[in-house]
């Protein structure tokens, strides 16, 4: 018995039409890896802005008003969040200079000591120590700005000497120096 010819075609089509995915899935998730991790080695901070100087990172501009560090507890007598190190207080005012509401993701936010070691935000002590800011933990629209505090749990005997805040997770950062 002979199958018709548009069969024929469909079952040879169909590897082509999956190879080409397959391709196209393993370009892109090469290319999301080398974009995020080309300099995960060595991290150099040519120029940036310091404390209450703005800097610029896609549509946000953040200004950096000041960095308490050596905190044990973030929260209040109520409910507590206790550092594994110490806790650095981060106050920022994120402004969204660009024409479209933007997510403000704190755990994009990382701050680095002198040797590159980078460290992430504190989801709950953040939550703990921003209540009733639910702006500044999610989207922030055209023209506005949002102020809070970032949380980052630093090891004992750590310094932070710059914090990377970000746009996005993907985007390159706007260093502020702490130095």
């Amino acid at each position: 018995m002979t199958q018709p010819a548009h069969a024929i075609r469909t079952r040879r089509r169909w590897p082509w039409v999956a190879g080409v995915l397959v391709l196209l899935l393993a370009a892109t998730g090469v290319w999301f890896f080398a974009l995020r991790d080309a300099d995960a080695g060595e991290l150099v901070m040519t120029s940036g802005a310091g404390l209450d100087r703005p800097a610029r990172d896609g549509a946000f501009t953040f200004t950096v008003s000041s960095v308490r560090c050596g905190i044990a507890v973030a929260g209040d007598e109520m409910v507590q969040a206790t550092a594994k190190g110490s806790y650095c207080f981060v106050d920022l005012t994120v402004r969204n200079s660009g024409g479209k509401p933007a997510l403000f993701n704190s755990s994009a936010q990382k701050a680095y000591d002198e040797n590159g070691g980078e460290f992430s935000t504190d989801a709950r002590a953040e939550v703990l120590e921003n209540p009733g800011l639910p702006a500044f933990l999610g989207d922030i629209g055209p023209g506005t700005e949002a102020r809070g505090t970032l949380v980052f749990d630093i090891p004992d005997g750590v310094r932070v000497s710059f914090l990377m805040l970000h746009e996005s997770f993907s985007s390159a950062g706007a260093p502020i120096s702490l130095r």
